[in-house]
């Protein structure tokens, strides 16, 4: 749902399952092509069928953040909130209203969080792939 306020659209926020969907989404698809490393060494159908869902995976999950950067630089924009900071412009209730929707936004957002875990798991695939290939597993 959206607010309309002067012609100018403040998204409401996502709900919390909607937000962890998407942030178990996203890690789970890292997880599925960090994994392509290893499954091929043992399976190359289970390799390629981590490779597709990993991929499906994350074009849902960042056309979704993609979505999300786009409402928040929307609001930005339409408000023109940078311009208003810069020169200190006094604030409307409506500029309030999107700087609370973009600091909402950021505030609960997991993105941190996964990019936290994914390089976790980078780091795990990397060394399970040399250890296979040097013949330690």
């Amino acid at each position: 749902m959206v607010n309309k306020l002067n012609n100018i659209h403040i998204p409401e926020g996502y709900s919390l399952k909607r937000i962890q969907f998407y942030f178990w989404l996203g890690l789970v698809s890292a997880v599925f092509l960090r994994l392509i490393i290893i499954a091929d060494y043992y399976n190359g159908v289970l390799s390629k069928l981590l490779f597709y869902l990993g991929v499906i995976g994350y074009l849902v999950f960042f056309a979704h953040r993609y979505h999300i950067a786009t409402r928040r630089v929307s609001v930005l924009k339409s408000l023109e909130l940078l311009d208003k900071i810069e020169t200190r412009t006094p604030l409307s209730e409506d500029d309030y209203r999107g700087l609370q929707y973009i600091m909402w936004s950021l505030s609960v957002s997991k993105e941190r969080m996964n990019y936290l875990v994914i390089f976790a798991f980078s780091i795990i695939a990397i060394v399970l792939s040399l250890a296979l290939d040097l013949g330690f597993v």
